[in-house]
Formats: C-alpha cells, structure tokens, sequence
C-alpha cells in the first residue's frame, strides 16, 4: 500500500513535471510566431485611424449653417428606430406615498411602451397649483431614481414649488435583471441596439412618456415644462430638450461636451447615437432648441475627456449663434463649478435660479434651502410595496418578448433569400465594404510566409501562410478572436506536420492590430467597448468590419490556391464574422465555428462578459438572429460549442432546437447546406 502511494505521488509530480514543460512549450511556441507588421504599440494605427475617419466626418458637416429643428428630428428618429412603437395608455397606478413638511412623495408606475411599466417617483408641493414641473433623469449612480443625487435635486425642487418626476431609466433601478441595480450599459444595454432600438433610443420614448405622465396631471402648469439631470441623466435631458416640443427648459449637468470626444473615449453606450457623425455634431443638436431657455452646467475636475469644459465650450459656441440669430441669445447660457463630476448642492441651487427666470417664478422669502431628508430606498421601492415583478421589465425581458414577436412574423412569412441578404448587408455596411489594393510579401520567418494585404480603407491586414504541400491538402484559415499569438499550436503543428496548410490572420483590432490606447480605456468593462462604440458613432461596426476584412481575405486566399480545399476556423465573435462573410460572399469552403452563441438574446440572469462588445450588429434580433445566418449558408458549417449568451454550454435540447429552426429557415429560403453541431 505504502509503495503504491510512493508510485501514485512520483506519478503525479511526473505529470507535474510533464504538464510544466508542455506549458513551456506550448508558450515558447506561441512566442515564436513571427511578427508582420512589427508595428511598435505606441504608435496604435488603429486609434489614429478612427480618429482621422472622425476628423473627416466632422469636417464635412457645416457646423456654420443653423441646423433645421425639423430635419433634425428626421434624423434622431431614424438613427435611432424611434419610429413602430404603439402608444399606449398610461395607466398610471399610485403604489404609496409620503408625507413631507412641504410636499408628498407618491411611489407609481406606469405604462410607456406596450405592457412596459416604469417605477416612478412623483414629488408633488403642497399649496395650491398648478405649478411648473420638471423631469428629473437620473445618471449612473445607484439605486437610480433612488439614488442621493436624484433624491436632492428632487426635494429642492419641490420644496420651491416645482412638481418633480423621477423614473427608473430602463435596465436600471428597480428595472435590473432580478430588478436590483446594475450598470446597464455595456453589453446588457448594447442588447437592445441588436434589437434594433438602442438604449438611447428606448430612454427617449420613455422620457417622452414621462412628460405625456405630467402633463395629465391637475397639479402641473402643461406650459411651465422643464427637465434636467446630471451626467448620463443630462445626456437624457439634452435629447429630450431637442426632440420634445413640450419642454420649454433645460438644464443639462456633467453631460454636455462634443460628439468628436465620443470617439476613443469611455462613455456608457446610453450615450451612444448609432451614425451620429454622419449627420450632425453636438452643438448643431443645442442648436435646434432655440428659443427654449437652456443653461449648461459644467465641472471644471470632470475626468470625462467627453464631458470637459473646453469641450463644451465648443458646443455652446456653435448653439450660441442659434439663439442669436432668433433675437433671444440669453436663453442659452453656461456655469462652470469647481468640482468633480457630480450635482452637487450649488449646481441644484443654479438649476432652480434658472428654472425660475425660465418660468418667472418669483419668491418673497428666497429659495427654500432647509437640510435635505433622504428616504430609504426600500421605501421608494415600488416593488416592496406590492407590485408584481413580473410587471417590471429588465432589459433581457423585454427584448425576449419583443423577439418572440420577431419568430412569429418569421415564422409565418414568405422568405426570401435575396432579399434576406440585401438586409444584412444594409445593417453592417452602411458605408460600404473594404477592398484590396495591393499584396506584398516580406521575407518568410521561422517558416512561415509573411503577407501583407493592404485595403482601401488604409487597412494593413497581416498574413502568416503555411502553404499546403499538394494541392490535395487543405488550406485551414484561422480567424482567432484573442488574435493568433493565442492560437493553440500544437494544433497548428500537428496540421502542418500532416501536409495541411495553414494561414493565421489578425483581423481589426486583434493581435498585432490591437488598440493598447482602446484596451486601457476599457479598463474591467469588456473588450471592445471603446473601439464598438467609436466605430458605431461613425456608421461602422466592428462585424461589419470583420466580414469585409474576412471576405477580401478569401478572395485573395482563393486566388493564390485555386486547387487547395479551404477550412474557415474562427471562435467566439470572430465565428459570427465568419458566418456572416460566408453568407454575403459565399464560397467553396467550410466553416468551423468554435464557442458560437445560438442566439444574440442575453440571459435574465448570468455573466455579461462572456463575448466582447465587438459582437453587437445593430437590428441583427429584428432581421433573424443567429438561425437566420446559419439558414442562409449555403456550405457546410460545424460549430465545435454551442454557447448561451452569458457563457453557459447548451444543452442537447438546445442544439436539436436550433438544428430544427434552422431546417425549417432553409425549406423556407429554399437554401441548401448541411449543419453539424458538437
């Protein structure tokens, strides 16, 4: 017994020993792959390329030229999908209220988007109305409505004599998955771009609402509207200024600078207006809101490079001239505050000094500055107070109901596979696909052939190509989503020992034409969220990119070895690139997809951060979804796991699911292919 314990402990240290040196050489091989570009980091073509496309874009709109209210609200509305949605009645439902010395608190909901219901907070003065009322959005801080920052403004408001609203911004506050508060931007917001209504979008209609809300009540003047709110809650208050006719002013705080400093920067993508700069800069949109009365509250320690007075200052110069050119130049103005990125105390009393003049309010005795009285969250909690959570959509809710309306039309439509195509195509290539210029080839390193593919977009696409021996090897072309210094080699070497061929390729962003000024402002967020975000702003997307570059990549490959059979390998997000390439350009050539998501639906519940933000198609849910692309390739495609969303494995009900919706896809576009899922 005792020597077969020795044997078991030599074994293991064995393997120890064994598993260390395979490690090393797994690690020593990955090192060994040869550079192609060599590009030194700090010079990041990448950054200096988005930022050059931005700089062009902004240079070709006439920021000179007074913007039309009327074409500017064309464009909001199709940028961001505004336009489908029923509107239904409010039926608004008061949950509880709280007595203060000078007003009552009600907790509501109510209804902004079909079967939608919003938890509220409805500050109300005593004394006889009607009184003026303002929307009050809150930004990022937790709980939402709830949160200290929203919970002072709100009380300096009423306890002056303005009714006060205060609503949970969707996918926040009581509106969370498990309806507690979370960060809803990044992938859990980006969800509903794929959806086709981005979260701005969403806020907007629901703000909206909000005033349709105060404006049927008996206690608000209908004529005496105003909104504000601080950071992501200022950036509402701006759309809302420039889109709804209701409001008649607005104090934006911590929120207003440039759309150009969008780009390369860490902003929540509720921030995001899919092809903004394609049609307007920031100061054009204040522009629109003459003659409201509108006063810009800045931080001169804001660290939002976004954000930033100098910023701003360029916006207000711009909107400025606007109010100008209409005779009311005071009705827009600004204040800078000595602090950091925040509503404070002094920035609430600014606010209601303007509202006031906005308004001509007078006072006898001044503003009413007494200790503010923060209440418990739980008692602003509508769902602590009886409301059924089921009747509180998160973000996965809603976009799972709205999907499931998407399947039903699919289901019991006539599909067309050209026109299928067509659509695709306009969600990813707004600006058109990137095209090959010019091949040159370095000289080989450590056996591998190095080829450098140069695109029109100014694009250095690099190669390492392991050529087959004969022309009866395959050709396997690899897309890695971490970039092909993380590709498995032994993999790799095994394939080449047997005579295969290999190609590895660093698409945008990845490997060698990685963004280290992109990766270190995403910081924890994931991958992507800067260089997605930026690209979007722009009418691009990182998909469409990957695509274009993945079909110019095929074509060249297709060229140089006509006789060779060729394997597409890609995992994760790079999968979905493959598929989508293969079915815009199709090909003789398979697919093997690694880690694909069945479906872009995220999970009610789960991690957020399985796939980057490089895998966001704007519309792709309300188009077809990940069946849809699988039913239109035309080759043979097996997919080595099949993913949830959020990271989990699916399940064999799962798999014989999708291969069933994607066969009744296929009879239906009278598509041929075969699918085989691992």
């Amino acid at each position: 017994m005792i020597d077969f314990k020795i044997c078991l402990v030599s074994f293991g240290i064995l393997m120890g020993l064994n598993s260390s040196i395979q490690a090393q050489q797994q690690q020593q091989r990955r090192a060994a792959l040869p550079s192609v570009l060599a590009i030194p980091a700090e010079i990041d073509p990448i950054k200096v390329m988005v930022e050059d496309q931005a700089e062009q874009l902004i240079g070709a709109l006439d920021c000179e030229k007074a913007a039309n209210p009327q074409d500017m609200n064309k464009l909001v509305r199709k940028n961001l999908k505004l336009d489908g949605y029923a509107i239904p009645p409010l039926d608004m439902q008061l949950i509880s209220s709280i007595e203060q010395d000078n007003y009552t608190v009600h907790s509501l909901i109510f209804q902004s988007l079909p079967g939608l219901y919003v938890p509220a907070s409805l500050y109300v003065p005593k004394g006889n109305g009607p009184f003026p009322a303002i929307l009050n959005s809150h930004g990022h801080w937790p709980p939402g409505r709830r949160s200290e920052i929203v919970q002072r403004t709100a009380h300096m408001l009423a306890s002056n004599g303005y009714v006060c609203l205060c609503i949970d911004a969707m996918g926040s506050g009581e509106r969370g998955r498990e309806h507690e508060h979370e960060y809803h931007g990044a992938n859990l917001g980006s969800a509903l771009l794929d959806l086709g209504t981005p979260l701005m979008g969403i806020q907007l209609l629901e703000n909206s609402r909000a005033i349709d809300l105060l404006c049927s009540l008996p206690e608000v003047d209908p004529e005496r509207i105003g909104a504000t709110g601080a950071s992501g809650g200022g950036n509402q208050t701006m759309w809302l200024a420039a889109m709804d006719p209701r409001i008649k002013a607005a104090v934006p705080v911590v929120s207003v600078g440039t759309f150009r400093a969008y780009i390369m920067n860490s902003n929540c993508v509720c921030e995001l207006h899919p092809n903004g700069l394609l049609h307007f800069e920031e100061g054009q949109l204040l522009q629109t809101m003459a003659p409201k009365a509108i006063k810009i509250i800045s931080a001169l320690k804001d660290g939002n490079a976004a954000f930033n007075a100098h910023q701003m200052l360029k916006s207000f110069r711009i909107a400025k001239e606007a109010f100008a050119r209409q005779g009311v130049p005071e009705r827009i103005d600004y204040e800078l505050f000595d602090e950091p990125h925040s509503y404070t105390t002094e920035m609430n009393i600014s606010m209601i000094k303007w509202f006031d003049g906005a308004f001509g309010a007078t006072r006898e005795k001044g503003l009413q500055l007494d200790n503010v009285l923060l209440l418990d969250t739980n008692e602003l909690a509508v769902l602590k107070h009886g409301v059924k959570q089921e009747l509180i959509l998160s973000i996965p809710d809603f976009i799972s109901r709205e999907f499931s309306r998407t399947e039903s039309r699919i289901a019991t439509s006539t599909l067309d596979k050209m026109d299928y195509k067509k659509q695709l195509r306009a969600l990813l290539y707004t600006g058109g696909t990137d095209s090959l210029l010019r091949v040159q080839t370095l000289e080989s390193q450590q056996g591998w052939q190095r080829v450098m593919l140069e695109t029109s977009r100014r694009q250095l696409i690099p190669l390492l190509i392991s050529p087959p021996l004969t022309d009866s090897n395959t050709l396997h072309v690899y897309f890695p989503s971490m970039g092909k210094q993380q590709v498995a080699m032994q993999e790799i070497e095994a394939l080449r020992n047997k005579g295969e061929g290999v190609v590895l390729i660093d698409l945008f962003g990845l490997g060698e034409r990685s963004s280290t000024t992109a990766d270190k402002i995403d910081g924890a967020l994931p991958r992507f969220h800067t260089l997605s975000r930026s690209l979007l702003w722009m009418g691009r997307s990182m998909m469409g990119i990957w695509a274009s570059e993945i079909g110019l990549i095929n074509a060249y490959l297709q060229q140089e070895y006509k006789s060779s059979k060729r394997t597409l390998v890609a995992d994760r997000e790079t999968a979905i690139a493959a598929l989508i390439s293969n079915v815009l350009n199709p090909l003789e050539q398979e697919l093997l997809l690694r880690e694909l998501p069945i479906s872009y639906l995220p999970g009610a519940t789960g991690a957020l951060d399985r796939y980057n933000m490089a895998i966001h198609i704007p519309g792709i849910l309300h188009w077809g979804d990940i069946p849809m692309l699988l039913a239109l390739n035309e080759q043979r495609v097996m997919i080595d796991g099949l993913y949830q969303l959020d990271g989990k494995p699916c399940e064999i009900a799962n798999k014989e699911q999708l291969k069933n919706k994607v066969q009744h896809y296929k009879k239906q576009l009278k598509n041929q292919g075969t699918l085989l899922i691992n």
